[in-house]
């Protein structure tokens, strides 16, 4: 007996029920009834792309302002978008050491949707002067509705020899250099689809940290939260002297919204200070308190001894007037004695 399994045995149409004769009415009704609910469902989800789709035109309409206030302060920074490319994980594996020169004269970069978002969108970089080509400007535009969905590349004037190939030798190890100069189909270039879903919406992030696979998040997220001077539950940490602009519209509405959060910090920070205070404050009252009650013992004990002392002094008092009283009756009878006597004495020599 062989020990190769059997063959599956292939089914053939009449093993499968035949929606139209083999179910059952009941069966059948129910089915139809699900189709009509499914075929709902496509449509609201149709309605919902749309939807989605306006509200992402909308916003993206009112981040132009924003990108281009940060546009402002990259140009401002050397060597911005260099870092953020080596720093980023994927995008530093097309860069080699002998081209990293090439991205120093990287001086801006965006990404530029188009009106229909289906449709494609664009990648324009300015360069400084460098030794590889003259433009100032190339664009990549990647059309995604047409027939055929295709690349558009601006016509680069390259300095001599220093024009790459028309076509990498293999795509899958392309170079910055070279994904410069060829229009890959839009749906398998890597690397014009790691810059808009990634690089561009956030550069900042693989600037200031670098080999991201090897960070955390939450260090990421650490070292962010101290630039805006809040801490890990972005809450305001007190004493943060820092103010930041954090205005987004030529309006000046958000400025001073940001106004209104700095208010709210200090007002906060007053607060806590204020409840600090009273809280010192009721101290020193019940201290005061408590000093009043001895000072009012001490009184009371004063007031008890200078009572004492009078009460001893009007004591002392009588005692003294009723010995003179008496000292001066003494006095009085002596004198009387004296005057009988001394009458006696004169009394027969008057006579005589």
């Amino acid at each position: 007996m062989s020990d190769e399994p059997a063959a599956k045995r292939s089914r053939n149409a009449d093993e499968f029920p035949n929606l139209r004769s083999d179910v059952a009415g009941d069966v059948k009704e129910k089915l139809i009834e699900l189709d009509a609910v499914q075929h709902q469902l496509d449509v609201m989800s149709e309605k919902a792309a749309e939807e989605v789709l306006r509200v992402e035109q909308v916003f993206n309409k009112k981040r132009m302002p924003i990108y281009e206030k940060r546009k402002n302060l990259t140009t401002k920074i050397d060597n911005f978008w260099q870092t953020a490319f080596l720093n980023h994980h994927l995008l530093s594996t097309a860069i080699p050491e002998e081209q990293e020169d090439l991205l120093s004269a990287l001086r801006d970069l965006e990404v530029q949707e188009f009106e229909d978002l289906r449709s494609g969108f664009r990648i324009v970089m300015t360069f400084d002067p460098n030794e590889y080509f003259e433009n100032t400007i190339i664009t990549k535009s990647y059309y995604l509705q047409s027939e055929t969905p295709s690349t558009q590349i601006t016509e680069i004037k390259w300095k001599e020899n220093k024009k790459p190939p028309a076509k990498p030798e293999d795509e899958s190890a392309i170079t910055f250099l070279e994904w410069l100069n060829y229009a890959a189909p839009p749906d398998s270039d890597e690397i014009a689809e790691v810059i808009k879903d990634d690089l561009f919406i956030n550069p900042l992030q693989y600037y200031v940290m670098p080999d991201m696979q090897e960070v955390d998040e939450d260090d990421i997220e650490g070292f962010l939260n101290e630039e805006r001077g809040v801490d890990e539950n972005g809450q305001p940490v007190r004493g943060y002297a820092k103010r930041v602009n954090v205005s987004i519209n030529p309006t000046g509405e958000s400025e001073e919204l940001g106004e209104e959060a700095v208010e709210e910090m200090d007002d906060e920070e007053t607060a806590e200070d204020e409840e600090v205070e009273g809280e010192d404050g009721e101290d020193e009252e019940e201290g005061e308190i408590e000093g009043e009650d001895v000072d009012d013992e001490d009184d009371d004990g004063e007031e008890g001894a200078l009572e004492e002392d009078e009460d001893e002094e009007e004591a002392e008092g009588d005692g003294e007037g009723e010995g003179e009283d008496e000292g001066e009756g003494e006095e009085g009878g002596d004198e009387e004695n004296d005057a009988e006597k001394a009458a006696a004495e004169l009394g027969p020599a008057e006579e005589l």
